[in-house]
């Protein structure tokens, strides 16, 4: 990817930060169920020639992500599933499919995406898994801490007073040279009575 030039080099850098990965003809989205406590959202994902993939991170109210996947353009019809395998490929069209994030055992991707539908087929006998289930909501302080910096929900208010009293001596500061630069006063040049 990275002869391809900048272009590749993006690619690379978004296939990194998703934890995607081409492997065996499918594309997959290998994330820990875990760490997707906010929204992530991966555009025009390179796959082949004339295909781009978007794929879509989003944390509900209820504290639970789903996945969305839609395609922007495509040369063949693409097929996409959830961890497991287990249930039926859902062909993927311009319309974002919604698949729900599950959790298995031994930990599996939570995406798969191919073009090659007896594959993804194959794909459901070869994956093993003990157990699947979806994945709880995340916690409510760790959804807090992630949207506002701070697990009781914004930021703690020694912070705030921190930056209003930074930004009032800034400008005390700066309206101080102003009155200094524009309204000099006779006493640069009033010599006192113990000045030589």
């Amino acid at each position: 990817m990275l002869k391809a030039g900048a272009d590749g080099a993006l690619q690379a850098m978004v296939l990194s930060f998703g934890a995607l990965k081409f492997d065996n003809n499918h594309l997959e989205f290998g994330t820990d169920p875990k760490d997707l406590h906010r929204d992530y959202y991966f555009r025009r994902i390179h796959y082949g020639n004339n295909t781009h993939v978007n794929i879509s991170v989003i944390v509900g109210d209820d504290n639970k992500a789903v996945l969305y996947t839609a395609l922007d353009r495509n040369d063949k019809p693409y097929y996409a599933c959830d961890a497991g395998c287990l249930d039926p490929p859902v062909k993927l069209s311009k319309q974002a499919a919604t698949f729900p994030v599950k959790i298995t055992s031994p930990l599996t991707a939570v995406l798969y995406i191919t073009a090659d539908k007896q594959h993804m087929e194959e794909l459901k006998h070869a994956i093993h898994v003990k157990e699947l289930i979806e994945a709880p909501a995340h916690q409510h302080h760790v959804i807090a801490l992630h949207r506002h910096g701070h697990h009781l929900g914004g930021l703690p208010t020694v912070f705030w007073v921190s930056i209003a009293v930074l930004i009032i001596i800034f400008h005390l500061f700066l309206i101080k040279l102003i009155v200094n630069e524009y309204c000099p006063g006779t006493d640069r040049y009033f010599r006192g009575r113990y000045s030589v």
